[in-house]
């Protein structure tokens, strides 16, 4: 699962970026502002990560709440989830796009996800509970962290599974995420799950061009991405045949005081719609493509009857 979003940091970037998250940013554009404003519902909304698919999400949401006569201004910046959270508890966002599976693990360390979304999302929604924050309709959209190797190496050790990783890792470089070592979801998972031992743990990036360009120079020979952002036809995602990740799918969490029939029921829509392979469809647009965010989820919304 992308448990990786929940990389630390520092005290003094915390305090920065919840301060600035009661300015945001205008609906739909991007660009610096107070947003639009909307009689009956005001909301600011966020990301738990700054990376495509959460922009991607919050304009899909903001844009929706706009056409339904909301308010709107966004928080795009917020480059963590541990910042996202606070951000979302103390009131200075209102709603964001989340992931079951890794927003209950931040909440809870022990929490005992798995593979069943509907036991997930209760999980998540006791843990919310808690901070007086709402847990909408998950999305059959799922994003987990998923190990990839280049179809040559696959060929070469026949690999297809994770667990044809352990007879051979010793002798491979792996690259992840900076938090890798100390994620039960990745190096220690892959340890206590599948007995798989290392060379090398080279941190690289967050499912990012990182650890994307490494694996194309043959500097690490495995490499952890992102479900929803694997698109180079030379890469082989390794089936987790013993089910270390949970499911991650997409889900809106917001605060009780922000939330309506009419927002939950906009938000609702849209996680009807959305499916993995959709979601890799619009990644790939932005982070490919190199179109704008903003242009894209209002696409997608269109071409769904989410703005009719």
């Amino acid at each position: 699962m992308r448990s990786t979003r929940m990389f630390a940091l520092g005290a003094a970037f915390l305090a920065l970026a919840l301060t600035g998250a009661a300015c945001g940013k205008s609906g739909g554009g991007g660009t610096t502002g107070g947003g639009s404003t909307g009689a009956g519902c005001n909301l600011t909304i966020g990301v738990s990560g700054n990376f495509s698919e959460s922009k991607i999400l919050a304009e899909m949401y903001g844009q929706a709440l706009q056409h339904a006569g909301c308010g709107v201004k966004y928080q795009l910046d917020l480059s963590a989830r541990k910042v996202s959270d606070q951000a979302l508890f103390s009131g200075r966002i209102d709603v964001k796009p989340e992931y079951l599976a890794s927003e209950s693990s931040a909440l809870d360390a022990n929490a005992k996800v798995s593979g069943d979304p509907a036991k997930n999302a209760s999980i998540l929604k006791g843990l919310e509970a808690k901070k007086d924050v709402e847990v909408l309709n998950y999305s059959p959209a799922i994003d987990t962290n998923v190990f990839v190797v280049t179809k040559a190496t696959a060929s070469k050790d026949h690999l297809s599974t994770v667990s044809d990783l352990a007879p051979v890792a010793s002798k491979f470089v792996f690259g992840a995420p900076p938090d890798c070592s100390t994620n039960k979801f990745c190096a220690i998972g892959l340890k206590n799950v599948y007995g798989i031992h290392f060379k090398e743990i080279r941190t690289t990036d967050f499912g990012g061009p990182i650890t994307v360009h490494a694996l194309k120079a043959g500097t690490i020979q495995v490499g952890e991405l992102f479900s929803t952002s694997v698109y180079d036809p030379d890469f082989v995602v390794l089936t987790d045949d013993k089910h270390l990740e949970a499911s991650d799918n997409i889900v809106p969490v917001i605060r009780k005081s922000a939330a309506t029939s009419k927002v939950d029921g906009v938000l609702n829509a849209i996680s009807a719609k959305l499916t993995t392979q959709e979601m890799l469809a619009l990644n790939k647009q932005v982070d490919i493509a190199q179109q704008d965010p903003a242009a894209v989820a209002k696409s997608f919304l269109q071409q769904n009857g989410l703005l009719s």
